[in-house]
């Protein structure tokens, strides 16, 4: 057969080892939480790291030009094509291995398996230019064991499963089967868009190779569950790489799903089926599963569950741009710099320069992003600038001058890998994040108002929880998303871990927007929010690194009872977003933040409950100029463990004292100038490596008599030495 088109197979795909390593490491006198130094200056946010994929790619040929054969001849089990325009033979066999036989019929180039009485076992094997169809019945199950066989087809779906109680297809071991689906984009809501599909339960399982590719549509779907075993099971399309409506389990074997347009797994119902079984759950019980996609790589119309009761669990996620093996779906203008506000009612100016000068660049009028709160303004960038000054005005001042202006936030550093400046304003400063325009033009949850129109609590920040036009998230749940065991390792646009609360399922149950961790190793990076729950965010075991984020973690209510936790943060490094009761508590393990915004936030308003201290190990450091190592509105409680916070001396770093009981009860505070690299010290509990140069006010909880002191040796290469156990 002629082969003129190569599939990309990739039998393996090596990640960084120094990236998926955990967030412990050991260090002199204890263990310690390893952060990254990533801050880079005293005005910009930290920008962290992000994933390496260092996969590697073979090319395995396969015919997908639409030929014309046509059936020719049958001799027992196999069935003869010929193609008049290529002059080529292809052969089919189609073989009863067990139950009814006699199943088997061509009409065209339509191959139907169907009659079967009982639970039966039929072999394909050889070249089949057309499709194939099983229908069965409710009262018997049916294996299709595929034997080394290629199916291509330019006008139906490669394979389509109707009738069955359950269809089961396995590649047996050691051979190669291939599905290819050559057809345009089907557009009816009503015709089969898949190279598999199936309206009942689809089993894919064997110890052979199993490669789908779908030109422009999805890869497999099936309207009840699907389940993938031991297989080696890859998947190039253009949609929805794996979708069961009712579910997706995943329990072994090796995958590799590449949804150039669509998701990498999606579910879609989220009722309970007739025997009580909730529907739209995603479960990796085993297996290495490696998706690249687009959009999400999972989508779970109800939960998401990772764990390791079935195999060993190796999860890797690149979506967006940061999938090198799909399309990028939120583009900008790389040209252009956005300016996000929550007002209207000023104009804004960057002032560009560098050693020989500069340029005035005035921010054109507010950019339309259909139900978006915020406005957007539009800056050219020039070329050979990597410092800007921001400039804001009233309507009475004119823009792209220095004499009189509103507000002004100077020494910022460009940062090519963000597209948005976000600006808020606390009391009469200005202050600004870095995000990007893809994730952040579409509504997202309230935050403070702009200058004149400040209605918001003086500590809530906007955010970075608004959508783009597309949903790029790593693992997204309409419920809750639960992570117990197996490596995670996830690099997206949009948040890595992501569960909404927004909707009534279809159960009739709230969602609860939910994200649990309790054992595992997470290696996360993300433009957006590392983990972000609608609900409640509870980590009580694993190690989670977030190497890269907008905020680190996010969540109404936000529990750290155990594990190793690292988050580096351009905004808030945790996040509280509830505004009454305790919307953070740290009663365990041991805890690294690296922020440019707060190290960790709470909005509550109750007095003295915003934060409850009450065990494990942390070390909080802010590096912004407008934030505080521990920021609440009304103050917060420490009942119990070791705590070292360092943020920068003035502005709001007041806030991070205050405690009950009061801070001279409980530790102890100390002013000190720390150059970048450098050590700080807090005798008899922790050395700190610094990761920038800061004039700090350090807190210390845990220890009244504690001596703060810096210097040039510590911890060695470790960010973080602990002196006491956790």
């Amino acid at each position: 057969m002629k082969k003129n088109q190569f599939w990309s197979i990739l039998p393996s795909l090596l990640l960084s080892a120094a990236l998926l390593g955990g967030c412990a490491q050991s260090g002199n006198g204890g263990d310690g939480a390893n952060g990254t130094n990533g801050a880079s200056g005293s005005d910009s946010a930290n920008n962290g790291r992000t994933i390496t994929d260092d996969s590697t790619v073979t090319t395995v040929p396969v015919d997908t030009t639409a030929h014309n054969y046509a059936f020719v001849s049958q001799d027992g089990d196999n069935y003869t094509y010929r193609c008049d325009d290529c002059g080529e033979s292809a052969t089919v066999t189609v073989k009863c291995e067990s139950g009814t036989a006699g199943c088997a019929k061509v009409e065209g180039n339509t191959l139907t398996l169907s009659g079967m009485t009982e639970d039966s076992v039929y072999s394909l094997s050889g070249v089949f230019y057309g499709n194939i169809v099983v229908e069965g019945n409710e009262n018997c199950k049916i294996e299709l064991e595929l034997q080394g066989l290629t199916v291509n087809s330019a006008d139906e779906c490669p394979l389509t499963v109707s009738g069955a109680d359950e269809v089961t297809v396995s590649a047996k071991k050691g051979t190669d089967n291939y599905l290819c689906d050559l057809r345009a984009e089907v557009t009816d809501e009503d015709a089969i868009s898949a190279a598999i599909r199936s309206d009942c339960d689809l089993s894919l399982q064997g110890k052979g190779n199993l490669y789908v590719s779908s030109v422009a549509n999805n890869g497999i779907h099936t309207k009840d569950d699907l389940k993938v075993k031991n297989l080696y099971l890859q998947v190039e399309c253009e949609d929805n790489a794996l979708k069961g409506n009712d579910s997706v389990t995943i329990e072994s074997g090796t995958l590799i799903l590449i949804a150039r347009t669509g998701d990498g797994i999606k579910t879609t119902n989220s009722d309970l089926s007739s025997k009580g079984k909730q529907r739209g759950t995603v479960a990796i019980t085993g297996g290495d599963v490696r998706i690249y996609a687009a959009c999400d790589g999972i989508d779970a119309a109800y939960d998401v569950t990772v764990d390791e009761s079935s195999a060993t669990v190796s999860l890797t996620v690149f979506t967006d741009k940061y999938s090198k093996y799909s399309e990028e779906v939120n583009t900008v203008d790389e040209s252009i710099l956005y300016l996000r506000t929550a007002t209207s009612n000023y104009r804004y100016s960057l002032y560009f320069y560098d050693d020989n000068g500069g340029v005035w660049c005035n921010a054109e009028s507010a950019k339309s992003t259909g139900n978006s709160r915020y406005c957007y303004y539009t800056v050219t960038k020039p070329d050979g600038y990597e410092k800007f000054d921001l400039y804001v005005y009233t309507s009475d001042q004119t823009q792209g001058q220095s004499d009189s202006y509103y507000a002004v936030k100077k020494d910022i550093t460009v940062n090519d890998n963000y597209d948005t400046v976000a600006i808020t304003f606390r009391s009469d400063s200005v202050r600004m994040d870095w995000t990007n325009y893809g994730t952040a033009q579409a509504g997202g949850q309230g935050g403070m108002g702009g200058m004149g129109g400040m209605g918001g609590m003086g500590g809530m920040n906007d955010g970075n929880t608004d959508k783009g036009d597309h949903s790029t998230k790593g693992l997204k749940a309409a419920n809750a998303i639960t992570i117990a065991a197996g490596t995670v390792t996830v690099e997206s646009y949009d948040d890595c871990i992501h569960a909404n609360n927004d909707s009534t399922l279809e159960n009739g149950a709230a969602a609860t927007g939910n994200v649990t961790v309790t054992g595992g190793a997470l290696t996360l990076s993300s433009c957006d929010d590392a983990i972000h729950a609608d609900g409640e965010v509870t980590i009580s075991g694993g190690t989670v690194n977030v190497l890269k984020s907008y905020e680190g973690i996010e969540g109404t209510v936000v529990t750290l009872a155990g594990g190793d936790i690292s988050v580096i943060s351009s905004d808030d490094g945790v996040n509280g977003t509830g505004t009454s009761g305790t919307s953070i508590v740290i009663s365990g393990g041991t805890l690294y933040v690296l922020a440019g915004g707060d190290g960790v936030d709470s909005n509550s308003r109750d007095s003295y409950g915003g934060i409850l201290f009450s065990g494990g190990r942390s070390v909080i450091i802010s590096t912004g100029r407008a934030d505080s190592s521990i920021d609440t509105e009304a103050g917060y409680t420490y009942e119990g463990g070791y705590v070292a916070a360092i943020g920068l001396a003035g502005g709001m770093s007041k806030e991070c004292t205050n405690c009950a009981p009061s801070l001279t009860e409980v530790g102890t505070s100390k002013t000190v100038s720390l150059s970048a690299g450098s050590y700080l010290t807090v005798s008899g509990i922790v050395t700190v490596k610094a990761p920038t140069a800061m004039n700090a006010l350090v807190i210390c909880l845990g220890k009244t008599n504690a001596s703060i002191s810096t210097g040039t040796t510590g911890g060695g290469d470790a960010d973080v030495v602990w002196s006491v156990a956790g």
